[in-house]
C-alpha cells in the first residue's frame, strides 16, 4: 500500500492541480487552464503516480467541505459557523451574512451555497482521473483502485451534499464533450435517480478502500467513511422531506419527483437501520469505538485529532493563531464582536445528570448557578457559561451585566448569555496557535442513525434503546425510561442528536429532513438569551431574566433551496418551488 506523498502535506501542493482546478464560473467551464509559459496537459498529470497523488488531493481540497470559517474558497468565503442559521446559536456580529439568511434572506442570487461551483470542480475532475487513470504506467492496480475508490466517494460525498440541499441534481459521471455545447445542458435527476447514484459511488468506493491507512496518511477516506456516507444518504431519504408524496411545496405532476419519491415507504427506514448497523458492525475491526470510561471522554472527541471514534476528519488547516479569521467565527474571548452565542432555548434541550427534564422558568429565577451545575456533563464540555473555567487567561468566565474582568474583553455581542467551546481548543492563547478538529463522521452518529431509523421502521424496540443508551452511558447519562411509546422515543432520540452532535453541522439538515425548521424556536420566530445579574453578597448565586433578542424568518419554500438563477437561465433546469 505505497502512496508517494501524505496527504497532511499535500495540501501545499498546487502546482499541477491547480492548472486543471482554477475557478470557473460555471460548473461547465474549462476543465484545463494554465498560467501563461507552463506547458502542463492531461497527459503530464498522468503520467506518473505522483502527478496523480497531487491531483487526487485536489479533488479533495475541492470536494470535502468542512465547516471551519476562513477566506478560502472551500466555504465560499464565509466567516460564521453553520451552527448560526439554527437554533443552536447566533452570531452577534451583524454584517455576516448568517444574519440575513436569519431574517429570510434566502433568493435565487444568494442561496447561502458558497460551494456549488467546486463541488462541480471536483466531479469535473474525478470523471477524468476515473477516465485515465488505468493508463498511470509507474501505478500499481492496488493504486489505481484506491485512488478510483476515494475519487468515487468523493463524488458521492458531493451529490450527497446537493441532494441534502436542491433535491434531484444533473448526474455527470462521465467527461463532457466541449465541442458539443448542447451535451452540457444535463436536465435535473429525480430525488430516486440522484440517491441511487451516490449509492452506488458510495458502495463502490467501500468496496475499493481499506478500514484504515498508516498513521502518516490519516485523513485519507477509509472504508468506514463510505459506509457512513451510505448510512447518512439513506437516513435521509427515509425521512418525512423526501419520503413523502406531500412535500412542504409541491412541483407540479411528475417534476415533484425531482423533491420527493412521491410515495411514502417506510421500508426506507428499514434500508437506513441496515446501513447505519453495517457501520456499527465494521468499527471493531478497524480499531474505531466510543471513546468511553473518563469524565473528558466526550470533550476529548474532538479536542484529540484523529482520536478512535473519529471516522473521516478534515486536514487541510493547521494550527491557526487566536485571531485568525478561522477563530473569530468560534469563539467570543478574544473577538466579542463575533464568535458563537449559544441560544437559550438549545440550552434547555440538556437534561440534568440524573435523566430528567431541567426546570427553567421564562418569567425569571434565582438559581442559576445552579441549574447549570446540574446538567448533563455535556454541557459543560461543549458551552462556555457564566462562572465557568476555561484556560489560564481566563480562569472564570463573566457574563453577568456589568462585570468588569481585566483579563476578559468586554461583553460585546453577548446576546444570549452563553459561548460555544466545543473545538476551541483549552490550550489555545495569545500566544499559542490552535488546531480545529474538524470531523466528517465520527461512530457516536452510527447508533444515532441507528436508532431513530429502527424506530421509525418498527418503534422502540430493545435494539433502538440500546443504541442510545451506549451514547448516554459514556457521559454517565442513564438509559431512558422504558415503556416510551414511538413518538415519544422519537422526540427523545431527536434531542439526544441535538446533545451529542451539537455544532457539528446536523442540526440545519436535521431540521429540513423532519420538516420542523418553519416551527417557531428552530429556525423561525423566538430567539430566546438571558440577562445574568449578580446577587448582592453573602450570596453567590445569579439570577436570570429571559428575553427573546431576535425575530427570525423562515418560509416554506427555503425546504429546497433555490439554483442560481444563473443555472436556470441556462435553460436545463426546472427550479424548485416557491422561487
Amino acid at each position: 500500500m505505497k502512496i508517494l506523498v501524505k496527504l497532511t502535506k499535500l495540501t501545499i501542493i498546487f502546482s499541477i492541480i491547480g492548472l486543471l482546478t482554477t475557478s470557473c464560473e460555471d460548473m461547465m467551464g474549462n476543465f484545463l487552464d494554465k498560467p501563461p509559459g507552463v506547458d502542463v496537459t492531461e497527459d503530464t498529470i498522468f503520467s506518473t503516480q505522483i502527478n496523480v497523488e497531487s491531483f487526487l488531493t485536489g479533488i479533495y481540497r475541492n470536494g470535502m467541505y468542512a465547516d471551519i470559517p476562513e477566506w478560502t474558497q472551500r466555504n465560499g468565503n464565509r466567516e460564521y459557523l453553520i451552527a448560526s442559521m439554527t437554533d443552536e446559536g447566533e452570531c452577534p456580529a451583524a454584517w455576516y451574512g448568517c444574519n440575513n439568511f436569519n431574517r429570510g434572506g434566502m433568493t435565487v442570487t444568494n442561496n447561502f451555497d458558497g460551494v456549488w461551483n467546486h463541488r462541480w470542480i471536483a466531479i469535473r475532475s474525478i470523471n477524468i482521473l476515473l477516465d485515465r487513470i488505468d493508463q498511470v504506467p509507474d501505478a500499481s492496480q492496488e493504486y489505481k483502485n484506491q485512488a478510483i475508490g476515494q475519487a468515487k466517494f468523493i463524488r458521492a460525498l458531493c451529490y450527497f451534499e446537493m441532494f441534502k440541499r436542491y433535491g434531484g441534481v444533473p448526474i455527470v459521471n462521465f467527461r463532457f464533450n466541449l465541442d458539443d455545447p448542447e451535451s452540457l445542458k444535463i436536465p435535473r435527476a429525480t430525488i430516486e435517480e440522484t440517491v441511487n447514484f451516490i449509492l452506488e459511488d458510495a458502495k463502490a468506493a467501500a468496496n475499493l478502500l481499506p478500514n484504515k491507512w498508516p498513521s502518516q496518511y490519516t485523513g485519507k477516506i477509509t472504508k468506514g467513511a463510505a459506509l457512513m456516507l451510505i448510512s447518512r444518504t439513506l437516513l435521509y431519504a427515509a425521512s418525512p422531506l423526501t419520503n413523502t408524496a406531500n412535500p412542504p411545496l409541491s412541483l407540479p405532476g411528475e417534476d415533484n419527483k425531482l423533491i420527493c419519491y412521491g410515495n411514502t415507504d417506510n421500508n426506507r427506514w428499514k434500508l437506513a437501520a441496515d446501513a447505519a448497523k453495517a457501520v456499527i458492525d465494521w468499527a471493531p475491526g478497524a480499531g474505531v469505538e466510543l471513546l468511553s470510561g473518563y469524565d473528558k471522554a466526550y470533550q476529548d472527541v474532538w479536542q484529540i485529532p484523529d482520536n478512535k471514534e473519529i471516522i473521516l476528519s478534515v486536514k487541510f488547516q493547521p494550527a491557526q493563531a487566536y485571531n485568525s479569521t478561522m477563530w473569530r467565527a468560534y469563539n467570543n474571548f478574544y473577538h466579542p464582536q463575533a464568535g458563537l452565542n449559544v441560544n437559550q432555548q438549545w440550552v434547555e434541550k440538556y437534561e440534568k445528570k440524573d435523566g430528567t427534564p431541567q426546570i427553567w422558568n421564562r418569567n425569571g429565577g434565582d438559581n442559576l448557578t445552579q441549574l447549570y451545575s446540574e446538567l448533563d456533563p455535556r454541557f459543560d464540555q461543549s458551552i462556555a457559561y457564566n462562572g465557568c473555567y476555561w484556560n489560564p487567561d481566563f480562569p472564570v468566565i463573566t457574563m453577568w451585566e456589568g462585570a468588569v474582568a481585566s483579563n476578559q474583553p468586554p461583553l460585546v455581542g453577548n446576546k444570549s448569555g452563553a459561548w460555544l467551546r466545543k473545538f476551541v481548543p483549552p490550550t489555545m492563547n495569545r500566544t499559542t496557535p490552535g488546531f480545529a478538529n474538524w470531523y466528517l463522521y465520527r461512530l457516536a452518529e452510527a447508533y444515532l442513525n441507528y436508532a431513530e431509523a429502527i424506530n421509525e421502521y418498527s418503534g422502540p424496540v430493545q435494539e433502538a434503546y440500546a443504541a442510545v443508551n451506549i451514547i448516554r452511558n459514556r457521559v454517565g447519562m442513564p438509559n431512558l425510561p422504558a415503556g416510551l411509546s414511538k413518538e415519544q422515543f422519537r422526540e427523545r432520540v431527536r434531542n439526544e442528536r441535538d446533545v451529542e452532535l451539537a455544532f457539528e453541522e446536523h442540526r440545519m439538515w436535521d431540521t429540513y429532513r423532519w420538516v420542523i425548521a418553519d416551527q417557531n424556536e428552530v429556525l423561525n420566530g423566538d430567539t430566546w438569551g438571558i440577562k445574568i445579574y449578580k446577587q448582592d453578597p453573602p450570596s453567590t448565586e445569579f439570577t436570570y431574566v429571559y428575553y427573546v433578542y431576535e425575530k427570525r424568518t423562515f418560509t416554506t419554500n427555503m425546504y429546497r433551496i433555490p439554483f442560481n438563477q444563473n443555472e436556470i437561465n441556462k435553460g436545463y433546469l426546472i427550479q424548485n418551488p416557491g422561487w
